[in-house]
């Protein structure tokens, strides 16, 4: 079956980051010369998928408004023969259908993906986390390429995965894997951010999947009747145990744009990839860093 849906997680607070982001949401922090969200976006225009779900937060309309007509910009921009930049306009405009759901109060992951399931219905479909982008080389599949290829091969819903030490095993959920018989890496178990001695591996799973409309039972059937925040990894564990899970390495350069390192390095790579700008900031950095 076609993955035709994505799912966008958009609505955190971003606290890591404030003051920057007490106006701007996070994925609305510009990676050299883009919203973060727009390289996800692109990500998932790549991969063939053509109807998209952002979930944001109450009263946030940055990012609708990003993708949306902004008639005076349109109208200085021709009227000054601007074309370049007319170009890089309009592709904030060319991802296809986008649907903004609004998650009422910040209670976790897992809520924010189940405030989806009207838009998801009964179809299979892929949830990217929204401060996360992940840079591919054009040579092989990309990540979300792989995950999409892998369910519609096998009929069973994946996870992302890369491989964590030390003091990052806490940051990620944590999978406990078995190698089957076709080569797949199928997940036994999955618990949330566990101190090193809790830690089942070094299977981090991070911010890409592809899954069943299934998680949305899982969800419900793992809330909590106590208002605490909804972990999806509860969910997952139950897919895992009744309908099984696969998790799927990725050649893609990953950055994390909730950590500042994370952050940082995602704009000095970008930025290196502009020739405009390349060669200026190589022998930027090369002289900032004797000093170092």
């Amino acid at each position: 079956m076609k993955i035709k849906k994505a799912v966008i997680t958009a609505a955190g607070l971003g606290t890591r980051f404030l003051p920057a982001t007490k106006v701007i949401p996070k994925p609305m922090l510009p990676v050299y010369d883009k919203p973060t969200i727009q390289y996800i976006m692109e990500e998932i225009k790549s991969a063939g998928i053509e109807k998209v779900a952002v979930i944001v937060s109450p009263d946030c309309d940055i990012i609708k408004e990003h993708f949306s007509k902004n008639h005076v910009l349109e109208e200085s921009l021709i009227n000054t023969n601007k074309n370049d930049l007319l170009s890089v306009y309009k592709d904030t405009l060319s991802f296809g259908d986008i649907e903004f759901i609004v998650q009422k109060e910040a209670n976790g992951l897992a809520h924010a993906v189940l405030v989806a399931e009207d838009f998801v219905g009964n179809e299979p479909f892929a949830l990217l986390m929204g401060d996360e982008i992940y840079l591919n080389d054009g040579k092989t599949p990309s990540c979300l390429s792989i995950l999409i290829d892998e369910y519609v091969k096998t009929g069973v819903s994946q996870v992302n995965t890369i491989d964590v030490f030390g003091d990052d095993v806490s940051k990620y959920g944590n999978l406990s894997v078995m190698d089957t018989a076709d080569g797949k890496l199928k997940v036994l178990d999955i618990i949330e951010k566990p101190s090193l001695e809790e830690a089942f591996s070094n299977y981090g799973s991070v911010g890409r999947y592809v899954l069943s409309p299934s998680i949305f039972k899982y969800i419900k059937d793992t809330m909590p009747n106590d208002g605490k925040e909804v972990y999806l990894t509860n969910a997952l564990r139950a897919m895992a145990e009744n309908e099984g899970l696969n998790a799927c390495s990725f050649g893609d350069v990953r950055f994390d744009i909730g950590d500042k390192v994370g952050y940082v390095k995602a704009n000095v790579v970008y930025a290196l990839k502009n020739e405009t700008v390349k060669e200026d900031l190589v022998d930027w950095l090369k002289n900032y860093a004797k000093d170092l």
